[in-house]
C-alpha cells in the first residue's frame, strides 16, 4: 500500500512539473478596452387601459432623474384608503435607501363613475395652505401648492379623463424647486 502511494506521488509531481515548464502553445486573446455605455433612457409607459397599481406609472428611476439625485430609491405599493370602492385607489411610497427616509407619496384614483377631474381637483385644492400655481399642459387644471399642515411637503395635483375613466393623481413630494413640481405633473399627465 505504501508503494502505491509513493508511485502516485511521483506521478503527480512529474505531471505538475511537466505542465508548469512546457511552453504555452496557444495565444491568449488580446483584451480590448471597454467603453462604458450610458444607461438607456427609460421609455415612458403608455397610459394603461386599466390602472391596477400606482408604482408602475412612475418608477424610482423616473424620480431619480426628476430630482437629479444618484441616491438609490425604492418604490413600494401601499394600501390605499379605499374610500371610492375596491380597485379604484392606489398609492405608491418612494423612499431613499440611505439618505432620505421619505421623498414622495403618489395617490392615483381611477374610476368611470368618479367625480369629473375638475370637480375632484376643486375639492383637493382646499388642502392648499399657500398660493396655487397652475401647470399648463398637464391634464385638466393641474396645479401645485404647499400642503396644509406639512412644512416638508408640496402637493402636486392633476386629473384627466382617459380610457373612459376619471383619473386623478395627487403627489405629496419633498420640498424642491418649482420646475420639479411642474415636470412631475406633466410626466404623470402623460401616463394617466
Amino acid at each position: 500500500m505504501e508503494r502505491i502511494r509513493l508511485v502516485l506521488a511521483a506521478v503527480s509531481v512529474t505531471a505538475c512539473l511537466a505542465a508548469c515548464t512546457s511552453p504555452i502553445t496557444t495565444a491568449l486573446p488580446l483584451l480590448t478596452p471597454v467603453t462604458p455605455v450610458p444607461p438607456a433612457a427609460v421609455a415612458p409607459p403608455a397610459s394603461p387601459v386599466k390602472i391596477t397599481a400606482a408604482c408602475p406609472l412612475f418608477g424610482p428611476a423616473d424620480l431619480q432623474q426628476l430630482l437629479e439625485t444618484s441616491e438609490d430609491l425604492m418604490a413600494t405599493e401601499q394600501p390605499a384608503a379605499g374610500t371610492s370602492g375596491p380597485g379604484t385607489e392606489f398609492r405608491c411610497r418612494y423612499e431613499g435607501k440611505y439618505v432620505h427616509p421619505w421623498l414622495l407619496d403618489l395617490w392615483i384614483s381611477s374610476a368611470a363613475d368618479a367625480l369629473p377631474p375638475e370637480e375632484a381637483m376643486k375639492n383637493i385644492r382646499k388642502d392648499c395652505s399657500g398660493p396655487v400655481t397652475a401647470v399648463p399642459e398637464a391634464g385638466e387644471g393641474a396645479f401645485f401648492c404647499d400642503r396644509t399642515g406639512l412644512d416638508q411637503a408640496e402637493m402636486v395635483v392633476l386629473g384627466k379623463r382617459s380610457h373612459g375613466q376619471n383619473r386623478v393623481a395627487v403627489a405629496y413630494v419633498l420640498k424642491h424647486r418649482k420646475d420639479v413640481y411642474a415636470r412631475l405633473a406633466k410626466l404623470l399627465a402623460e401616463r394617466l
